[in-house]
């Protein structure tokens, strides 16, 4: 079977298309996709840039988020069944309850082999079904950043409706942020980088949104937008270079949900002290995942995917992302 393989972490240009054996025999509990789509994340350039290098596995075959069909099943497989439609989890070993860092912590597509290959085996527990009215490409969008959101969102305390949530420009995580808020009730602000993408924020459900380029103080906006009180909930996605900007954007007795590393992790800032809870986001469990999909299934909600590339250009797709031109998702589809 073809499968991308990294021969080295020197950047996207190390990837290169391998026939690969297919996985051998199922062991007990374990089942057989064939995987249909995939998408990316800025945290598979990161793997691939070797950000985390001393956890990474040789040879890896990249990608964390993937969708497929279920084509076999061990005897005593009882989660899912043979044609079930499904997206396999971000963290494969956290099914649910208090987040333990496991012996191999990059989890799909750093510590153990990703979803860039025809065929995956893992436990039945590995695998999540998808909402019925989602494609496999749509489905593909959902384990890292759409589980990120709902986790930020509503893991650590409860979101209510009229709440206030700002994020920060037009990733993954933020778009789904949007669509998720919105499912609570909440009004959502979300800072970005041009006013065309502010216009396309609004027509997604955005209440209020900030050109951070041309007004670089974003959190004093954010503030004024919210009568000089602040967000009750702000998703950092930047890191170093946002944070304390975030905090300060944030009510006293708000959260900022640490979700990203864009520019780096954040140092101790000045005004940590005078905001207030700061969640770091380990993307999420199984069960939230699960939530998540009742959530989606119920609204009808679709993911927005800005574009997508055949299997064979899966290096474009990754360097589509690194330019940071994309609004939404980028999907891998495979032949």
């Amino acid at each position: 079977m073809k499968a991308f393989v990294a021969r080295s972490l020197d950047g996207v240009e190390s990837l290169e298309i391998r026939d690969i054996a297919p996985p051998g025999s199922l062991g007990p509990g374990q089942i057989r996709i064939a995987v249909r789509a995939a998408s990316v994340n800025y945290r598979d350039l990161m793997i691939l840039s070797g950000a985390f290098s001393a956890s990474t596995i040789d040879d890896l075959i990249p990608c964390s988020d993937g969708a497929g069909e279920v084509v076999e099943t061990a005897s005593d497989v009882w989660r899912v069944r043979t044609g079930d439609r499904v997206a396999l989890t971000y963290n494969p070993f956290w099914i649910g309850g208090f987040f333990e860092i496991p012996a191999k912590p990059l989890g799909r597509g750093g510590g153990v082999h990703g979803v860039m290959r025809e065929q995956v085996v893992v436990d039945q527990s590995e695998a999540v079904l998808l909402p019925s009215h989602l494609s496999y490409a749509e489905g593909a969008t959902l384990p890292c950043a759409a589980v990120t959101a709902w986790h930020a969102l509503c893991g650590p305390a409860p979101l209510l409706p009229g709440m206030t949530v700002m994020s920060q420009g037009g990733g993954g995580v933020s778009v789904f942020a949007l669509q998720l808020a919105k499912l609570f009730g909440a009004r959502v602000i979300i800072i970005s980088s041009s006013p065309e993408r502010c216009a396309r924020l609004k027509s997604l459900g955005a209440d209020e949104t900030v050109d951070y380029r041309a007004d670089a103080e974003w959190d004093a906006a954010v503030r004024n937008l919210t009568g000089g009180r602040g967000a009750d909930l702000t998703l950092d996605i930047g890191g170093a270079q946002t944070f304390e900007r975030s905090l300060r954007a944030t009510r006293i007795g708000g959260r900022v949900a640490l979700v990203g590393l864009l520019t780096g992790p954040p140092v101790a800032a000045s005004s940590i002290f005078s905001s207030g809870t700061i969640t770091p986001i380990k993307v999420g469990s199984r069960q939230d995942f699960e939530s998540m999909n009742r959530a989606i299934e119920f609204h009808k909600l679709r993911p927005v995917i800005d574009s997508r590339y055949p299997f064979k250009r899966f290096p474009d797709a990754l360097l589509h992302l690194k330019s940071g031109k994309h609004l939404g998702k980028i999907v891998v589809e495979f032949d």
